[in-house]
C-alpha cells in the first residue's frame, strides 16, 4: 500500500504502539464473503485498517484481522467494544429497517439551491414532486427552505417556513416519511410540528437553541460535519487527515446529542461530502465511509450532483451530474450506508437494485 502524502497517511506492515493507547480509527475493509457484517447490513470485511496518530501532525495505519487487533490491543475491552460498535446492527431509524439502505429525496423549495433551485418553489410543485419521489422509490422526503450553497442569500425564518410548512404538512397527511432540512431551532419546532419525522440540520445541531429544539421534539436527527460556514466552508479547507478529523468533530456531536437526551437510536451521522472539502478531501471520505460506522449510528451519504463531480470529470452543470451520482451512491452503498440522499431517486434505485443483485450472487 502506498503512502498518501496529501492526508500525511502512512502505511506500516505493523503499528508502531499497541492499539489503542492513544486515539485510534478503524477502517472496515469491504469485501464479498467477509467474516463480519458492518452494522448488521448487507457489507462485509474481515480486515481493518488501524490508524492511529504519528506524533507528527501526520497518521500511521496498519491493515489486520480483528482477531489481531484485540491481541494487540493495551485495552482488549476497548477494542472489543470498537468491533462491536462496527458490527452490532441498527435499530431502525424513524420506523426504517437500517438492514438495508433507503434513498432520501432531495427536495428543495427555494428559488436558489446549486442544483435545481425554483424548480419546486411553490407548493403545488413541491407536493407533486415529492409524491413522484416516494412513487419512485424513497423513503424519505427531505424537504428545504434555506439553500446553503457558497454564497447563498440568507433568508428570514418566517420566509423558510413560509416554504416548507405547506408540503410538509400535506406530504405527511399522505403518510410520507419527511425530513425537514434546516439549521434552525424555531423552523425545527415548527416543521416537526406540522408533521416532519426528522431533522436534518447541516450544522449539526451547533446552532443557537438548535440541540434543545431537536431533544424537545422527539425527532430522530441527522447531524452533518460542515467545516465553516457556508459562506466561508469553500475556502482553501484544509485537514491533515479528513476522515479522522471529520469522524473526531461527529464524535462529539453524537456524545452532545445523547446527553442531550437524543437516544442513539434516533441519531444519524452524515460527513458532508462537498462542505468545506476539496475534491481531494471528497473523494477520501468515500474511500473511507466505512470508517463511520464506527460511531455506532446510523451513516447517511449525499453527493448527489455535487461540484466535485464536474471538477473530475468536464466540468458539467448540475443538472448533467447523473453518471458520477450514481457512481458515488454505489460507492456509498457498497461501505453499507444506511440512507443516500439523492436529486434523481428512480435511477439511483435502479442502479442499487443492480449493486444488491450483485452483491446476492456473489457468494
Amino acid at each position: 500500500m502506498n503512502t498518501d502524502a496529501t492526508s500525511k497517511l502512512a502505511y506500516e506492515a505493523a503499528p508502531k504502539v499497541p492499539p489503542f493507547c492513544q486515539p485510534t480509527w478503524l477502517r472496515p475493509i469491504i469485501t464479498s464473503g467477509g467474516q463480519h457484517k458492518l452494522a448488521g447490513g448487507h457489507a462485509s470485511f474481515s480486515q481493518l485498517d488501524v490508524v492511529m496518530a504519528d506524533g507528527n501532525d501526520g497518521y500511521v495505519a496498519s491493515r489486520m484481522d480483528c482477531e489481531q487487533l484485540c491481541a494487540l490491543a493495551d485495552d482488549r475491552n476497548m477494542a472489543s467494544k470498537a468491533i462491536d460498535d462496527l458490527t452490532i446492527a441498527r435499530p431502525n431509524f424513524a420506523g426504517l429497517d437500517m438492514g438495508q439502505s433507503h434513498l432520501m429525496g432531495v427536495l428543495n423549495v427555494t428559488p436558489d439551491s446549486f442544483s435545481d433551485g425554483g424548480v419546486n418553489l411553490g407548493p403545488v410543485k413541491a407536493i407533486a414532486a415529492g409524491r413522484a419521489m416516494a412513487a419512485a422509490g424513497a423513503s424519505i422526503i427531505d424537504i428545504g427552505g434555506e439553500s446553503t450553497r457558497p454564497g447563498a442569500e440568507p433568508v428570514s425564518r418566517n420566509q423558510e417556513l413560509a416554504r416548507i410548512l405547506p408540503p410538509i404538512t400535506a406530504l405527511a397527511r399522505a403518510d410520507l416519511l419527511i425530513s425537514v432540512d434546516t439549521r434552525h431551532a424555531a423552523v425545527m419546532t415548527r416543521a416537526t410540528a406540522a408533521g416532519a419525522a426528522i431533522i436534518n440540520d447541516v450544522e449539526a445541531l451547533q446552532g443557537e437553541d438548535a440541540m434543545e429544539a431537536a431533544a424537545a421534539s422527539g425527532a430522530p436527527v441527522v447531524m452533518m460535519h460542515m467545516k465553516g460556514t457556508p459562506d466561508t466552508m469553500q475556502q482553501d479547507p484544509v485537514y491533515d487527515f479528513a476522515p479522522a478529523e471529520i469522524y473526531e468533530f461527529l464524535k462529539q456531536r453524537v456524545a452532545a446529542a445523547i446527553a442531550a437526551g437524543i437516544p442513539a437510536a434516533s441519531i444519524a451521522i452524515d460527513p458532508g461530502f462537498g462542505f468545506g472539502k476539496t475534491v481531494t478531501h471528497n473523494l477520501q471520505l468515500v474511500n473511507w465511509l466505512s470508517l463511520f460506522h464506527g460511531l455506532g449510528v446510523v451513516v447517511l451519504f449525499g453527493a448527489s450532483r455535487k461540484s466535485s463531480i464536474a471538477k473530475i470529470s468536464a466540468g458539467e452543470p448540475a443538472e448533467a451530474r447523473l453518471a458520477g451520482s450514481l457512481a458515488l451512491a454505489a460507492a456509498a452503498w457498497r461501505q453499507g450506508a444506511q440512507i443516500i440522499r439523492v436529486h434523481d431517486v428512480a435511477e439511483t434505485a435502479q442502479a442499487l437494485a443492480v449493486e444488491a443483485a450483485l452483491r446476492a450472487t456473489d457468494s
